[in-house]
């Protein structure tokens, strides 16, 4: 039997000096030399309301087209009316003394992902690392979780779109690398139901 996913141990430690784990940002000393003693612990969790304005972050700095369906109310809608069938996942970065095992500052959100379920197929949307968290393995370990969600709700697809331009290359990478194909028989259509309204 499959464990359940709230607040899964996915945590991966990066040394904060070595090249594709450099974490920049507030906890970054560019040109200064870095703390070898630094690493930076990589968690995934199910979402909470207070994380709402940093997963918004994210996805804006990952460039995610957002409509009022990705408003605060409009997910707290979606999380009570979907209980079984809607999940957020949340990427938390924590910069850690690798001496004393303590957290140096607070957390910091550094990606977030959205599943759903119809009873038949799971769907992936929004996933997105931001910027200053990427090549350090969170997105694969936002897909593995979103897989491990889909196979305890038993669906028997799991289905991911992907944007086509070129700023999206190394997702589709990741994607292809992860066991995903590209499903060449399907075309997606779309249709504005609420044309007034973003």
């Amino acid at each position: 039997m499959l464990n359940p996913v709230p607040n899964m141990k996915k945590t991966k430690k990066v040394s904060a000096d070595s090249g594709a784990g450099h974490v920049h940002g507030p906890e970054c000393d560019h040109g200064h030399g870095h703390d070898h003693d630094q690493v930076c612990e990589l968690r995934i969790r199910q979402y909470q309301p207070a994380d709402y304005k940093a997963l918004i972050g994210v996805w804006k700095a990952a460039d995610i087209d957002l409509d009022d369906t990705d408003s605060l109310k409009a997910i707290e809608h979606n999380l009570k009316r979907n209980k079984n069938g809607y999940r957020i996942f949340v990427a938390e970065a924590q910069m850690v003394d690798a001496r004393t095992n303590t957290p140096n500052g607070k957390p910091r959100l550094a990606g977030g992902v959205i599943t759903t379920y119809d009873g038949r197929r799971a769907y992936i949307y929004h996933l997105a690392v931001h910027p200053d968290f990427r090549s350090v393995g969170l997105g694969q370990a936002l897909l593995e979780t979103c897989e491990h969600q889909a196979q305890l709700w038993e669906a028997k697809y799991l289905r991911l779109t992907a944007r086509t331009n070129a700023s999206r290359a190394a997702a589709r990478k990741m994607y292809e690398e992860s066991g995903w194909k590209a499903d060449q028989s399907i075309w997606v259509y779309h249709k504005t139901l609420r044309p007034g309204m973003k």
